[in-house]
This record gives structure tokens, C-alpha cells and sequence, in this order.
């Protein structure tokens, strides 16, 4: 079946050839079929007719046979069987001749198969029933006579009774219409005859002049096959020759070239460096799936065999596809004879081979890229490293190194904790996620300060940890051995922040620890560090801290934003820390969510650059207050409904029946926010989080107002140093 296949397009023309002289055969023997039918018909009907004319004279005859032998008290019977004869047969050519009102006005000599439906024969044969009818009618009552016409009497002696009385008068009327009917009935089957003649004239030439045109085009056919199978054995010749020419080709190019059918299915044509490329031979005959199944991933050859899927439908835009072939770079490993594996890369490369307009067959390319992958993994690597080592030292540069010191101090805290928290045996689903929620904390503060410090190489990798943590949340089921990646992400973190340490500590050798970046970012510039309190200076460094973050977070977001602060230089040394990461957290929303662009704010009467307000106060025995607020736009109870229902927290009914104490506390649930996408300052609902825990660590008091369009503020009250548990503030 498949040579056959193949051979198709070689056979086409005479196959073609062929099929137009098996219609043509048919186009002229079946119309030859059905008139010589209708020719046999035309004849008999003809031969009918002809043996019926004689019968106007049988009847004439019988009937003055039967007056003589009335006249003479013959034997009737005889004449009489004549007359009944005639009357049957001439009945049965009327039948045999009578339109068929099923074949639309065509004669039939049987009820199958119709003779012709010409007018001349129609118009001659109701002349002919026309004169008969007449004729009969006077012969029906000739023919129903029953009995014996004579009465025998001794005294009258033989006579004609009452029934021989009235066959006599009717057979002498008889007489008298077979000289008129007989004469006429004659003369219209001669002219039904001379129809029938005529007819079957014509169809014999029309039948003549068919089978002329039938050996005409036999003749014709013949010589374009002729033509064809001198032109196929030079086809023959050429292809041999192509042949040739093609198998040197593919025993000789480098790539690897193959053809798939619609089922598949490699070709029995490809390039010999496909036993090289892939290990294997033969591959004639294999579908790509079992070409690619020992070597790749199963992801990648369920990607690759939906691609090539799409590569067969006629609407899809090959250029466009080709775009995002999946096998540009595609790993395999094989099995080599010593029991250990080989990686290396190869290339796919598509293209539709069409056929009369569609696609017939995929061409594909393979080459083998390693050294390029390899070559250019390298590449990037060292791009990377260097890019990675000059964007750490100029972020140093422009650190205080106060705050970097104090960064580092407390993120290595942050990092044992959350290294602690991985190591924890935990098993039950529940308390999985709950490690999920607290490690989501301990690194979104990590990544907060990173942030206002401009430190990008730990933000990015903070974030990088923060998506795993996000893939980790979203799955159904957990386990504690989903947690590994996230281990090697963490120990990746900690070697570059003990390299961070250490290039603070070369820095702080070759006398650069005090020095900051001058006002245009030109260089460092030595500046001798003023003679300050230790709480001082801690509060210097917070208020630098969080002068950078609004500064950075606003032109990243296209705002204008100040900070003002009042009462860090308070803060108790227990609550630094604490103090920090709120802020952090708290201006990051505030900045993001709050603080609106300098043209909405000047259509609502305010102010182009928003301001953001820390406020500390020491309340003596009732504790601490830290206040922090925007003149921003404001909490939209409306986006925190939507929000609630689209994140599945509530349902649509119960979101409209909250008021707004109610709708608030939302904002320090873990996982809840109101931006629809996660970037690196907001988005996953983990700051308004790490705000809640902290002050819930510390047995203190949240809360929230807002005046949506004019303000928001966020209220935390912590409790004296005196009522406050170690545990709670280590």
C-alpha cells in the first residue's frame, strides 16, 4: 500500500488518462446500450403492427361467413371464434401500444422499458384506437352471442329464433361498419407502421454515429497513452538520476535531514549523520515520539509533539510558530556503554513541505549545538559573576555603612531563623503552610530593607526565594521534600551576603568605611563621622534607610514623595529592629498603594509631591506609639471587596455585608492584596503580614484608619520595655 502510495504522483497522468477513457466508455456505451433497447422496441412493436393489418379482412370475412351460414341455418360457431379472435388480439395491440402514463407519454411493448416518446407515433396511434373503438363497437354485440340461433319445430320446421333473429340483424350492421372502420383501422396501422420504420431508421443511425465517436475516442486515448509511457520511462531515466543525486547528498551534509508523514512517522529517506546524532539505527520507520523519548524529558516531549501538532493545521502561521519551536535548544542525555550518561544539545529546525496546496510532509533539520550552549553558558556565566560583582560594589559604595553594617547584622539573624524554620520536622499539612507564611515574613523583610538600600543583588535574590515560596503555597499537596529547593536557594543567599561582609571589611581595611557617595554620584568623597550618641547614630542610620527606600520606591513607581520624621532618635534599642521592619513595610505600602502620581494629585487640590509621616512617642507607662501616615489616596473599601472575592476569601454576599472595621483587618491576612500582580515591592499580600506578626511577637496593638481620597494611617502601640518578655524582642 505504500509503494503504491508513493508511486501516485508518477502514475498520475496515466491513471488520469485512464479514468477519462473509462468515462468516456461509459458516456458512449451506456447511451448505445439504451437505444439499441429502444431499437429492439421500435422492432417489435413494428412486427406487431405489421401482423395485425390483416385483421380489418379476418373480420370482414368471418362476419359473411356468419350471415351466410345464418341464411342457410349453418354452424356459427366457427365464424363467430374468428370474430371473438380478432377483437382479443386487436384489444391486446391497443394494450401493448397504449401510452404508459408512468413513463410520460412513452410507448412500451413491456411495462419496463419505454420505446419513444416522439409526437408522429402518439398522433398514429389514437387514430388507430380512435377507428378501432368505432369498429369494436359494433362487433361486442356479434361476439357476446351464447347458444344456438335456430328453432326446430315439426310443423314450421328449422327457423331463425329470437337470438338468431337479433345476431343476424347485428352481424348485418357489423357487415356495414367493416366496410367504412375495416378500411380506415387498415389504412391508420399502415401510417403507425410507417412511424415505427421511420423510427427505428433514426435510431439505428444515431447508434452508427455513436459507435463511430466511440472507436474515435478509443483511438485517442490509445495514442495519449502511447505519449504517457514514453514520457514515463524518460521520467524513469530523470528520476533514477535525482535519486542518485539525492542519496550522495544525504550520505555527505552534516545535519541531520528527515521527512514525517501525517502519522508521524520518519521517512525511509534521511541523512546518514542521523545514526550519529541520535545513537541509533535504524530510525526509518520510528515516530518522533519514539525518536525522542529515550533522550529527553517527558515535559519537553510533550511540548515538542504539540508543537508539531500545530505545525499540520493550515491555519497556523508557520513563521509565526517557528518563533516559539521548543526544540531551538533541546537537551539529551545518552547512555553511554560504561554505565554513565552523555549531555548534549541539538537543534530542530521545521518546515511544511506542501503538496497540490497542502501539507504533505514536515521537513526537519537537526543539527548538534553543544559547544554553541556550552560556549555561551560560559559566557553568560562570566557576565553574570562580573555584572553580579560590580553591582554589589557599587551598591556598597553608596550604602552608609552604618546602615550596611546593621543590615547585615540583622539579616543574618533573619537568615538563621529561617534556616532554622527549613530544618524544622514538620510533616502535617497544616503546619507546613504555616512554615510557608513565616519564612514568607522573615524574607520579605529581608527583601524590604535590600530594597531601601538600594542593595539589588540581594533584593533580586530575596525575590528569587520568594518565588519558590510562592510555587510552594499554590500546591495542593506539600511535603516536606518540596522544601530542598528552597534550601539551596537559601545557602546560595548566605554565601553572597558573607561575600557582601567580606567586601565591607576590605573596604573598612583600606579607610573607605566612612565614606559616602557626594551629592551628584561622582565618587566617594571622605567625610569625617560627627561625634554621636549610640542611639543617635542608630537613629541617623534608620532615618537614612528610610529616606532611600521612599526616594528609590517613588521614581521607580513615577511618584513624587518626602518623608518626615519625628522620634526615631527614641526608639529603645530592644524595639529598633522592630521599628525598622514596620516602616519598611508600612512606606512600601504607602508608596505603592497610597501616594498617588503628581497629576491625580493635583487634580484633587493636593500638593504634587505626597508625604509620608513616621511618627515615634514614648506614652511613659502605657508604652510606645509609632504612627505612620500618607496623605495619599486613601484605602478603597470598594478594591478591598473585589479583591477579597477574587482571592476566594469571601464570597461576593458576604464581602457586600462587611463594614469597614470589618473589611480593614483584612490587609494583615498573609496572601491578601489588592495589586493584581506581584513585582519586587508589593503584590504577593506578605507586608501588611510581616507588619501584624511583628507586633503580635511583641504584645502589641495594630491598628488602621483611613479617609479614602485624603489619607491613611497606620497605628502600632507596643508595650513598655518593662511588661515586654525577652523571648519576645531577641
Amino acid at each position: 500500500m505504500k509503494s503504491l502510495l508513493a508511486r501516485l504522483p508518477a502514475i498520475r497522468g496515466p491513471l488520469m488518462v485512464g479514468l477519462a477513457l473509462t468515462i468516456f466508455a461509459l458516456a458512449v456505451l451506456l447511451p448505445g446500450f439504451q437505444l439499441a433497447g429502444r431499437l429492439d422496441d421500435t422492432t417489435a412493436a413494428l412486427r406487431l403492427v405489421s401482423e395485425q393489418r390483416r385483421q380489418a379482412d379476418v373480420i370482414a370475412a368471418a362476419l359473411g361467413g356468419l350471415r351466410d351460414r345464418l341464411e342457410n341455418f349453418g354452424y356459427v360457431d366457427e365464424p363467430l371464434n374468428e370474430v371473438r379472435n380478432s377483437i382479443a388480439e386487436l384489444d391486446a395491440l391497443v394494450r401493448t401500444l397504449r401510452t404508459d402514463p408512468s413513463s410520460a407519454g412513452r410507448f412500451t411493448v413491456s411495462a419496463s422499458r419505454p420505446i419513444l416518446s416522439e409526437k408522429a407515433l402518439t398522433t398514429d396511434l389514437e387514430a388507430f384506437e380512435s377507428t378501432w373503438e368505432h369498429f369494436r363497437q359494433g362487433l361486442v354485440p356479434v361476439a357476446a352471442f351464447q347458444g344456438v340461433p335456430y328453432a326446430d319445430s315439426e310443423s314450421a320446421g328449422v327457423k331463425l329464433n329470437e337470438g338468431g333473429r337479433m345476431l343476424s340483424n347485428e352481424s348485418r350492421k357489423a357487415i356495414a361498419n367493416a366496410r367504412k372502420d375495416g378500411v380506415r383501422m387498415t389504412a391508420a396501422l399502415g401510417q403507425l407502421a410507417g412511424a415505427l420504420e421511420a423510427e427505428s431508421a433514426r435510431l439505428s443511425a444515431y447508434l452508427r454515429f455513436l459507435m463511430l465517436v466511440a472507436l474515435a475516442g478509443t483511438l485517442a486515448c490509445g495514442a495519449v497513452l502511447g505519449y504517457f509511457a514514453v514520457s514515463r520511462r524518460r521520467q524513469a531515466v530523470m528520476l533514477a538520476d535525482a535519486k542518485r543525486q539525492t542519496e550522495g547528498i544525504l550520505q555527505t551534509v552534516k545535519e541531520g535531514l528527515f521527512l514525517l508523514d501525517p502519522q508521524g512517522r520518519i521517512g525511509a529517506a534521511h541523512s546518514a549523520s542521523m545514526r550519529k546524532l541520535f545513537k541509533r539505527d535504524p530510525v526509518a520507520g520510528l515516530t518522533l515520539e519514539e525518536l525522542l523519548r529515550p533522550i529527553v524529558p517527558e515535559k519537553s516531549l510533550h511540548t515538542a509533539l504539540r508543537f508539531v501538532e500545530v505545525l499540520w493545521s493550515e491555519r497556523t502561521k508557520e513563521n509565526l510558530v517557528k518563533s516559539i519551536n521548543p526544540l531551538q535548544e533541546v537537551e539529551v542525555v545518552f547512555e553511554t556503554g560504561s554505565g554513565g550518561q552523555e549531555t548534549r544539545w541539538l537543534e530542530f529546525d521545521f518546515h511544511r513541505v506542501r503538496e497540490d496546496g497542502k501539507v504533505a510532509h514536515l521537513l526537519v533539520s537537526v543539527n548538534d549545538v553543544t559547544a554553541r550552549v556550552r560556549l555561551g553558558r560560559e559566557l553568560a556565566e562570566l557576565r553574570e559573576r562580573a555584572q553580579s560583582q560590580v553591582d554589589t560594589l557599587l551598591g556598597v559604595l553608596q550604602v552608609n555603612p552604618e546602615q550596611l553594617r546593621s543590615f547585615l547584622a540583622d539579616t543574618d539573624t533573619s537568615m538563621r531563623m529561617i534556616n532554622a524554620m527549613l530544618k524544622d520536622p514538620t510533616h502535617d499539612d497544616a503546619g507546613l503552610r504555616r512554615k510557608i507564611e513565616s519564612i514568607f515574613r522573615q524574607m520579605h523583610a529581608i527583601k524590604g530593607e535590600a530594597s531601601a538600600l538600594g542593595l539589588t543583588t540581594v533584593q533580586s535574590r530575596a525575590h528569587d526565594f520568594e518565588e519558590g515560596l510562592k510555587s510552594l503555597r499554590e500546591q495542593d499537596v506539600i511535603g516536606g521534600g518540596d522544601f530542598l529547593p528552597l534550601a539551596v536557594r537559601l545557602d546560595d543567599l548566605f554565601s553572597h551576603l558573607e561575600s557582601l561582609g567580606e567586601l565591607v571589611e576590605r573596604l573598612a581595611q583600606q579607610g573607605l568605611d566612612a565614606t559616602t557617595a557626594d551629592e551628584t554620584g561622582n565618587g566617594a568623597v571622605a567625610r569625617a563621622a560627627p561625634r554621636v550618641t549610640e542611639q543617635a547614630r542608630a537613629a541617623n542610620t534608620l532615618i537614612d534607610t528610610l529616606d532611600q527606600l521612599v526616594e528609590r520606591v517613588s521614581q521607580d513607581r513615577g511618584k513624587a514623595a518626602r518623608l518626615v520624621t519625628h522620634g526615631l532618635d527614641t526608639v529603645p534599642e530592644p524595639y529598633r529592629r522592630a521599628v525598622k521592619d514596620i516602616a519598611v513595610q508600612a512606606l512600601r505600602n504607602s508608596l505603592v498603594h497610597g501616594i498617588e502620581p503628581a497629576d491625580l494629585r493635583q487634580i484633587g487640590g493636593k500638593p504634587p509631591t505626597g508625604t509620608l509621616t513616621v511618627h515615634f512617642k514614648d506614652e511613659g507607662q502605657t508604652g510606645f506609639r509609632l504612627v505612620i501616615e500618607d496623605d495619599g489616596g486613601g484605602l478603597s473599601l470598594r478594591r478591598i471587596r473585589e479583591a477579597a472575592v477574587e482571592r476566594g476569601i469571601l464570597t461576593r454576599e458576604d464581602a457586600a455585608r462587611l463594614d469597614s472595621k470589618q473589611l480593614l483587618p483584612l490587609l494583615f491576612r498573609a496572601g491578601f492584596s489588592t495589586q493584581a500582580e506581584a513585582d519586587g515591592d508589593a503584590g504577593r499580600g506578605v507586608g501588611m503580614s510581616v507588619v501584624a506578626e511583628i507586633v503580635k511577637d511583641l504584645n502589641g496593638r495594630l491598628g488602621i484608619s483611613s479617609g479614602e481620597g485624603r489619607y491613611t494611617r497606620l497605628s502600632v502601640v507596643l508595650p513598655a520595655l518593662g511588661t515586654v518578655q525577652s523571648a519576645a524582642v531577641a
